[in-house]
């Protein structure tokens, strides 16, 4: 895992020599993306394994909770970076006129804190799905839920690690 997780770095860091427009397209276009269809088909998995599963296996009904506790939070955290402060950080690449504090230091310590919780919660749901690892009886939808689940977390990781120490660490 630390093996994979450096040479992600290693690749995610050639982002801190791009131009910001094109850091910020990136983010959007590729992990932003990712994140919503992959928590699409989280909350589909979680679900249907609930439904089917839940009464052999109660714990997916508490799966499936985190998993829509997760995705809300998730959807709301996306798209007030998207509205507020990409278009902030857009805008002063551009030489237009920002206000620091408000516009870019302010939400760049919320959305670190949010980082952080989202990161907090995919910890719980990885504790609840056993490091990802399905019983072995499990059903063929629960295997998928939790492959499904590890695929998203690999994503957030490099997602967060990108926007955290990558683009955040340029601005004031």
């Amino acid at each position: 895992m630390t093996q994979d997780w450096d040479q992600a770095r290693a690749e995610l860091d050639v982002w801190k020599e791009a131009p910001l427009t094109d850091l910020v397209r990136h983010i959007l276009t590729r992990y932003h993306r990712e994140t919503r269809f992959g928590m699409a088909e989280l909350e589909s998995l979680a679900e249907e394994a609930a439904s089917l599963e839940g009464h052999r296996f109660p714990l997916l009904l508490a799966i499936r909770d985190e998993v829509d506790l997760f995705c809300i939070e998730m959807r709301a955290h996306l798209k007030m970076e998207e509205v507020t402060l990409f278009p902030a950080i857009l805008a002063r690449d551009q030489g237009r006129a920002v206000d620091v504090k408000a516009e870019l230091q302010d939400p760049l310590e919320l959305f670190e804190d949010e980082h952080i919780a989202a990161a907090g919660l995919l910890k719980r749901i990885r504790k609840l799905t056993n490091d990802f690892t399905p019983p072995p009886e499990a059903a063929l939808v629960q295997a998928s839920l939790y492959e499904a689940c590890e695929g998203l977390a690999a994503s957030l990781a490099r997602h967060i690690y990108l926007e955290n120490e990558v683009l955040f660490k340029r601005m004031p």
